[in-house]
């Protein structure tokens, strides 16, 4: 599968849809309101997401934008074309929200390691105190791989994001556990047993969370493409 085809199927996990093809929620259990514009970025072109409640000239205008912007080696938003997007955008209704940043994938090999186990019913009493949220629906957030350290999850990896062809890795490792690679091995784990499933993993972060990148450079994740959003 090329790059541009895995970001319109990360396009695709990423929210739920109206009929009209536009962004209604986040596709996660406790699903929040979806942003105004998605747009992803590969070498091989651009992926647009608009919001259900965007007029369809502004839809019109943002599309404009982004076709007239070439591609070429850079899978990174451009700084210019964030800026006349976010421009848009305010004239419109103020942008309450922007973020961007880097989408993996894992490579073909993926070895899972001994020391991180599966989140089950017969384990879920690592997370009750720690991640509640997890204890309380494990179902909707599985497959779920842990590092266990001092009778706790110190940390674990969940699919954030489910669909059909794909899943997006969720991390969450506790504050004094960060560091010793306890998250590198959880979401190994979590990537050979979505893969195993028939789905693709996938693992995004945002460009300020330089250790979630540092997570993805010790697993070997090859960088596909990169997003920007606007709420």
């Amino acid at each position: 599968m090329d790059d541009h085809a895995l970001m319109e199927i990360r396009a695709d996990i990423l929210f739920r849809y109206d009929a009209r093809g536009r962004m209604a929620s986040t596709n996660e259990p406790d699903s929040r309101p979806a942003p105004r514009l998605w747009v992803g970025r590969t070498t091989g072109g651009h992926v647009m997401r608009f919001g259900e409640a965007m007029p369809d000239d502004l839809a019109r205008e943002l599309a404009a934008l982004v076709e007239r912007e070439p591609v070429g080696d850079s899978m990174v938003v451009p700084p210019a074309l964030r800026a006349a997007l976010g421009a848009a955008l305010a004239r419109h209704a103020p942008i309450r929200e922007e973020g961007s940043g880097p989408a993996y994938r894992f490579p073909a090999s993926i070895a899972r390691p001994g020391d991180a186990v599966e989140v089950t019913d017969a384990t879920l009493a690592v997370v009750r105190d720690t991640h509640p949220w997890l204890y309380r629906d494990l179902v909707a957030w599985g497959p779920c791989f842990a590092v266990l350290r001092d009778g706790v999850a110190a940390s674990i990896c969940i699919s954030s994001r489910i669909g059909a062809r794909a899943c997006e890795a969720g991390l969450f490792t506790l504050p004094e556990y960060r560091g010793r690679g306890y998250a590198v091995a959880a979401t190994a784990a979590w990537g050979a047993a979505v893969r195993a499933a028939g789905r693709v993993p996938l693992y995004s972060t945002s460009w300020e969370n330089v250790g979630s990148q540092a997570v993805a450079w010790r697993l070997g994740l090859r960088m596909f493409g990169a997003d920007a959003h606007w709420t």
